[in-house]
């Protein structure tokens, strides 16, 4: 008799040891949920819209990026040509500057030439 209540005892030992322990079982640490067949659909439902929204977002997100490229490319272009208008400006300065002082020493030397005519012919006079 005590070696079939051995026997049993390893048996039941063997066997509850070897048995897997999944979510469901007491003895898991994990906290189990129960859902019905309808929430089950309503969550896969809401993942799909999700997921959906997710690659527009993801679809905007990289047309803003290409928008914003451009958008750097031309501000850059239109830096470079604001540059190249100020240079040509200053030049244009530069020129009309020296214009004007040629204007003022022919001015200046016609006037001197006029001052020695006056002076000459007062001095015939």
């Amino acid at each position: 008799m005590k070696s079939s209540y051995a026997a049993f005892s390893l048996f039941f030992l063997l066997f509850f040891w070897a048995l897997p322990v999944d979510a469901a079982s007491p003895f898991s640490s994990e906290k189990t949920y129960r859902i019905t067949e309808t929430e089950l659909s309503r969550l896969e439902s809401d993942l799909d819209r999700a997921l959906e929204e997710k690659g527009k977002q993801k679809e905007q997100s990289e047309r803003l990026r290409k928008q914003l490229r451009t958008l750097e490319n031309q501000s850059e272009e239109r830096k470079k040509a604001l540059e190249t208008v100020r240079k040509s400006f200053e030049e244009y300065a530069k020129e009309e500057q020296k214009k004007q002082e040629s204007l003022r020493r022919e001015r200046n030397g016609a006037l001197g030439l006029v001052g020695l005519m006056v002076v000459a012919l007062a001095a015939r006079a």
